[in-house]
């Protein structure tokens, strides 16, 4: 007959202690709780300011590698980019036409092709807004930019009136603003600040990156399927109201005699004769002399993340820095 004693009966816990346990494991991880939510949103703001960096340094790689800029960014517009028919799975709402209410942070401007065939951007992706994935199935085709052509693209947008209900979020009130998410000076008046997302059909992407970068939204609402999570290249260009003789020329002049035209690069845009009229280089043999500036070239500025309000590398630092210290 086998002896049980009352020590052997008792091995292992009781209900109460159970009991204690649990809940003392419960309140633990109410604690911990907050603290991993908020490990989650400092490591999505580095890795954030991270992909911002990586590729402003790839673009810039790239211009020194290739001598221009890549072709094939994503335009964030629709259709043949000459209608002015803007993406619309976008974080931060619609594409504001020019001459419309102008509170979103992405408008439409008109843009000479030369701007961009200038430095090397000869084709953009077209974007499709039947898709049923926003980011990694956005684009529809590509379309070669004509030098002669004007085109209706996405451009960064300052407002003059951002306050009241009507104001959606991610309004920029002013320059100085734009100036702060972009992290340098900016001239709205002088310039537009075309935006290009950098898809996968960039002609970066095995380059000088692997694979086009993706910014994560933090809500299932704006994830990579539902809007456009890729990172915007930003572009300074002059804008119409500062374009002079001919309606795209701009900058210092010189007079030249008619001879010395064959001479000059390509990359000179005839502008006016001399009774004011716009000309090309197709015109050497006119009489008289000629105005010549360069052609205003697209210039890379930045990087910025298109989110419910554009955010920029000195942004997202602000932000990941500000959740290190909380």
């Amino acid at each position: 007959m086998k002896y049980y004693t009352n020590k052997a009966r008792q091995a292992g816990m009781t209900l109460i202690e159970l009991t204690v346990v649990l809940l003392v494991l419960i309140g633990l991880a109410g604690l911990m709780i907050p603290y991993v939510s908020g490990f989650v949103s400092k490591t999505h703001d580095a890795t954030g300011s991270d992909s911002l960096a990586s590729l402003n340094s790839a673009i810039q790689r790239y211009d020194v590698q290739f001598l221009g800029q890549p072709s094939d960014y994503d335009s964030l517009m629709a259709t043949d980019l000459t209608s002015g028919t803007g993406y619309t799975k976008l974080m931060g709402g619609a594409i504001e036409a020019a001459a419309g209410a102008d509170k979103g942070y992405l408008k439409e401007v008109s843009v000479l092709g030369e701007v961009l065939t200038s430095v090397g951007i000869d084709s953009l992706m077209t974007m499709n807004n039947s898709t049923s994935d926003a980011t990694f199935a956005a684009t529809s085709g590509s379309v070669g930019i004509v030098k002669t052509t004007t085109y209706q693209l996405a451009a960064l947008n300052v407002s003059t009136d951002c306050s009241g209900a009507t104001a959606p979020m991610g309004c920029i009130a002013s320059d100085s603003e734009l100036s702060v998410i972009l992290g340098r000076p900016v001239n709205t008046g002088s310039n537009d600040y075309l935006a290009f997302g950098v898809g996968q059909n960039s002609g970066m992407v095995g380059k000088t990156i692997s694979e086009a970068p993706v910014h994560f939204a933090k809500t299932g609402a704006m994830s990579a399927a539902n809007k456009y999570n890729r990172i915007l290249a930003i572009y300074e260009v002059p804008n119409n109201a500062t374009v002079t003789a001919g309606g795209f020329c701009t900058g210092a002049a010189t007079t030249v005699a008619a001879g010395v035209l064959a001479t000059q690069p390509a990359t000179m845009m005839l502008c006016t004769d001399m009774n004011g009229a716009g000309v090309d280089q197709g015109a050497l043999e006119t009489n008289g002399t000629w105005t010549m500036v360069m052609s205003p070239k697209a210039k890379f500025v930045t990087t910025a993340m298109p989110m419910m309000m554009l955010e920029g590398l000195g942004g997202a630092l602000a932000s990941h820095y500000s959740s290190v210290d909380d």
